[in-house]
């Protein structure tokens, strides 16, 4: 009988932390420490939005110290483990506990989780787990993409299509293994390339200031949970569209410009897709005719 032990599951409105963990004793030697991804909660999607220009955020930091308290407390050997958010919390504890902690991981699972900054992966805590971390993504991954992997990651087989691949109850599975692939989608590098491209061209400074922008109109609804926009759509589109005329102008510029260049960037990456599809169609060489 697997028992599960360690529940936590924590909001932080003024910290921005959404934050969520389990850990599934096999047995009193075997031990999966499981992180939840981001939930529907409003502060959960601003965390992620975080994750794009802070080194750490308050769900690694948690992350860090519960997985510290739970090893220090259970005997034996750990996995560490989540889908979405979760893998990345995963992977960030593995990097930051204490070495001898660390000794006690056997490895860590990232299922389509984004990945770190760069400095983190070239830290010296990252690149003493990297052998112990195992990434899979989806054909279609667009959330696993994100940031930086340090790490080789499998690819896997879905049913769905584009983004709904996240879901990783779609993902192909034959006896105990999944179904891979050989490659990525071109959807998903086309995607990849458009993020890429946005990021290089927004400094920290403007991501910044425009995850400020964007949460402080979604917030000024009152909404708790992503769901809740979608009730009351007129009194929440009045309170966002209030909200925004109330900006200072600096902000209403920087939000205008950050939307701009995303789209700008999606386009460009997604006739880059076409073009070059067209250009593999019409440009395959034709089989030769063999002469009588």
């Amino acid at each position: 009988n697997i028992k599960l032990s360690g529940y936590v599951n924590q909001y932080d409105y003024e910290n921005s932390k959404q934050f969520s963990a389990v850990v599934f004793s096999i047995n009193n030697d075997l031990h999966f420490i499981a992180f939840r991804g981001t939930d529907y909660s409003i502060i959960g999607w601003k965390e992620d939005f975080l994750m794009s220009f802070m080194d750490q955020v308050q769900a690694q930091n948690q992350a860090v110290i519960y997985t510290k308290n739970i090893i220090d407390n259970l005997s034996g050997n750990f996995y560490l483990g989540g889908h979405s958010k979760g893998g990345n919390l995963a992977v960030y504890a593995a990097a930051f506990v204490d070495e001898k902690i660390r000794e006690r991981i056997t490895g860590v699972y990232n299922n389509d989780g984004p990945g770190l900054h760069a400095k983190i992966i070239q830290s010296e805590g990252y690149q003493k787990a990297l052998h112990k971390i195992i990434t899979f993504v989806p054909k279609s991954s667009i959330i696993g993409l994100l940031l930086e992997h340090g790490e080789e990651y499998k690819i896997v087989g879905s049913r769905a299509a584009s983004i709904m691949q996240h879901n990783a109850f779609t993902w192909e599975v034959k006896g105990t293994n999944f179904v891979y692939e050989k490659g990525l989608s071109k959807y998903s590098l086309s995607i990849n390339a458009a993020v890429r491209a946005w990021l290089s061209q927004v400094s920290v400074d403007e991501r910044a200031q425009f995850v400020d922008a964007l949460f402080n109109i979604i917030q000024a609804t009152g909404a708790k949970k992503i769901d809740d926009l979608s009730k009351e759509k007129l009194a929440m589109a009045v309170s966002m569209i209030k909200t925004y005329k109330h900006m200072d102008d600096l902000a209403k510029s920087n939000l205008k410009k950050t939307v701009e260049i995303f789209f700008k960037e999606s386009r460009t990456a997604i006739k880059d897709s076409i073009r070059a599809d067209l250009n593999s169609l019409f440009l395959k060489k034709k089989p030769r005719r063999k002469l009588r």
